[in-house]
């Protein structure tokens, strides 16, 4: 299927590597429901493929100045939120290993105090690692995860766009990763140098 672009998207690239918002607006209004659409069909997930779009267009600003160089720019944004996508799934499919993994290992030690311990060890952390997040972010992600609120929810309750509440929940998210990263090479190190 040949994609149809826009008659004056070389005039409008160099408006935008030269900074012209309006210009930019103009790219990002034309071409984000079509990427959108098929970054959903790649991950059939609607707030992921949001995600990946906005990032997608907020590198392309980022690099606007390179814009005037672009030849095909479908093809340079079709292939930035499909390698964008890609890696979001390999990362989901990494992650769940590792959550099968651990659940396994749960189910293992089941009834054992050492299972209560750890639980409950990573249960402190956890919540050390929330209330330590800045406050609006401490908020999105109780409400998204602990209540089970979707973004809109958020919004709503919150009084501030979708787009904020999935900007505060992924900053939130990747602070807490960072924590259990953290901690686990940390665990890691004082098992390791055990067994030396």
């Amino acid at each position: 299927m040949k994609r149809v672009g826009l008659h004056n998207e070389p005039a409008l690239l160099r408006l935008v590597a030269e900074g012209d918002e309006k210009a930019f607006r103009i790219l990002f209004n034309f071409y984000t429901d079509k990427l959108y659409n098929y970054v959903l069909r790649l991950t059939r997930r609607e707030e992921l493929a949001e995600e990946i779009v906005m990032d997608a267009f907020l590198k392309i600003w980022i690099r606007h100045k390179e814009l005037s160089g672009i030849k095909h720019f479908d093809a340079y944004l079709y292939k930035i939120v499909r390698n964008q996508a890609l890696n979001a799934l390999k990362r989901m499919a990494h992650e769940s290993t590792i959550l099968k993994e651990l659940g396994g290992m749960i189910t293992a030690y089941n009834d054992s105090t050492e299972e209560t311990i750890i639980h409950n060890d990573y249960q402190q952390l956890l919540h050390k690692a929330v209330n330590g997040l800045p406050p609006q972010q401490r908020l999105v992600y109780i409400l998204s995860r602990d209540e089970g609120l979707k973004y809109e929810e958020i919004a709503v309750q919150l009084k501030i766009s979708k787009n904020t509440v999935k900007s505060h929940l992924k900053k939130a998210v990747n602070a807490l990763r960072t924590v259990y990263t953290n901690h686990v090479v940390t665990l890691l190190s004082g098992i390791f140098s055990l067994l030396i």
